[in-house]
């Protein structure tokens, strides 16, 4: 991202289950790790973090700042650990790199547009692709416009994705770039057919008919077996 970012972190001292009390607080417990000898424990402002994250995503660059130390840490988000019912952050890994080496990350993908192509579905094969780039070149997100995408087979592929090839690179193979990222899919209806149970051996419905045959042959054995006048 162009953008210089700053965001400013305490040091930690209470670390462990005693991080509970800081969240309590409004903080979120943290670590710096990656391009450092060891990670470094910090804490955040719960709310400021909250409004970078939704800001910078997964491949921001941020230049964090560590009250009593000197200097910015070129950070990326690596991990946010959520609470599943108020999904506030509980912790926070940062991913400290150097800007003069690339890394690879993975970055998200987001449609734009509107899709209207009748009788079918649009099929969202990748939510992310992993790149590799410097840290300044890294791209914020992949935007698609899936109003392109009008009829049904069309696919959208990674080689029409748009960025700077010359500082971006994808990492995949040379095959898979006319894999699709989003897929057109035609809606097909379930054919429900409806199946009439055979009845079980010696379970024979009698057919039309049969009932009057029945007492016939019935009365015939009757005639019969009766002694006769003379």
């Amino acid at each position: 991202m162009a953008n210089h970012i700053t965001f400013s972190a305490q040091p930690r001292t209470l670390l462990g289950k005693k991080s509970g009390q800081l969240r309590r607080n409004g903080q979120v417990p943290a670590n710096i790790s990656g391009n450092v000898k060891e990670s470094v424990a910090v804490t955040l402002d719960k709310s400021k973090f909250a409004k970078l994250y939704t800001q910078v995503g997964d491949t921001g660059l941020i230049y964090l700042t560590v009250e009593g130390q000197t200097g910015e840490r070129p950070v990326l988000v690596s991990e946010v650990q959520v609470d599943s019912l108020t999904n506030e952050p509980l912790h926070v890994v940062f991913r400290q790199v150097n800007l003069s080496e690339k890394i690879t990350a993975e970055v998200p993908v987001e449609s734009v547009g509107e899709f209207a192509v009748k009788d079918a579905v649009l099929v969202h094969v990748h939510d992310a692709i992993e790149v590799k780039a410097l840290p300044t070149d890294l791209p914020e997100k992949f935007e698609i416009d899936i109003s392109t995408l009008t009829e049904v087979g069309q696919a959208f592929t990674f080689s029409q994705l748009k960025f700077d090839r010359s500082k971006v690179e994808l990492m995949i193979e040379e095959e898979e770039l006319e894999s699709p990222i989003f897929l057109v899919q035609e809606v097909k209806e379930e054919v429900v057919e409806e199946v009439v149970a055979a009845p079980a051996e010696g379970d024979a419905a009698p057919a039309a008919g049969a009932e009057g045959a029945t007492a016939d042959a019935a009365a015939t054995d009757a005639k019969a077996a009766a002694p006769e006048k003379k």
